[in-house]
């Protein structure tokens, strides 16, 4: 643990630096075209990656890096492994809402060691260290303790190309928010799974997401006492193309009403 807790350190000092240059980035004008926002997201997002991985490959030099700006984009296992994500919820950031983070994490033979997600704009870091708890800014969290679906706050994350993909999250949204007390989505899907760690949600459903969207943010609620499968309930890995995290509670009702809608629209 102690190996793993200087990687820690290492990637919130990182985490910090890259903090303050989106803080310094965020637009002051409001009033962008699509082409300048699309601009700004490209230029933040590759600035924020490249001082991530330079000062993380400053002491890490023989680690692999998986993000959207590698090469290979697949989970190394014969190697140490940092994974990525450099503004969860780059949109957000575009438009000056302050729901955006980073995410690093670290893997070792395939499984998360070590995580962070850090919104500089609250001051919001949370950590982990595998079978060591998570926290924020230094204070143990946990999942909340709401046992019912009705009861629910959940929120998710709906995939960037829903105009023109095939899937698009809006059945089981239309379904999940007459089930829950409350359904959110802040396009902020690591972040969001942060606050399913500290007990702020209580539950989190996406499809179509990224590895790196969620590897730091799944090790926070495994930690805080929740729970992470796919929608059939198993495990969730690296390959998987759904995740349902949830304090753990509620996560049976959940499945249930989930695969009441997807075995309808397989019917169907």
């Amino acid at each position: 643990m102690k190996v793993y807790k200087e990687h820690l350190e290492k990637a919130v000092i990182v985490a910090r630096k890259s903090g303050a240059i989106l803080l310094d980035l965020i637009p002051k004008n409001h009033n962008l075209n699509s082409e300048e926002r699309y601009k700004l997201m490209a230029e933040v997002d590759l600035k924020v990656h490249d001082c991530i991985f330079n000062d993380l490959n400053v002491d890490f030099t023989d680690y692999k890096y998986v993000s959207a700006y590698t090469k290979n984009q697949f989970f190394y296992k014969d190697k140490p492994l940092w994974v990525i994500d450099p503004v969860v919820g780059l949109g957000n950031f575009s438009h000056g809402d302050p729901h955006f983070a980073i995410s690093i994490a670290l893997m070792i033979n395939g499984v998360t060691v070590a995580a962070l997600v850090y919104n500089p704009v609250f001051n919001e870091l949370f950590t982990a260290i595998k079978n060591n708890g998570a926290f924020l800014n230094q204070k143990r969290i946990h999942v909340s303790k709401t046992t019912s679906l009705k009861h629910a706050l959940l929120s998710t994350r709906f995939p960037y190309n829903i105009r023109e993909g095939k899937v698009t999250n809006l059945g089981l949204f239309n379904h999940l928010i007459m089930k829950a007390e409350s359904v959110l989505n802040k396009a902020t899907a690591t972040l969001d799974l942060a606050y399913v760690a500290s007990g702020q949600y209580d539950g989190f459903w996406a499809l179509e997401m990224n590895p790196w969207d969620l590897t730091a943010g799944i090790l926070l609620i495994k930690e805080a006492g929740g729970k992470v499968t796919t929608f059939t309930g198993e495990n969730h890995v690296a390959e998987s193309v759904e995740i349902l995290a949830t304090n753990g509670s509620i996560h049976q009702e959940t499945l249930k009403s989930i695969a009441s809608i997807t075995t309808k629209v397989k019917k169907n």
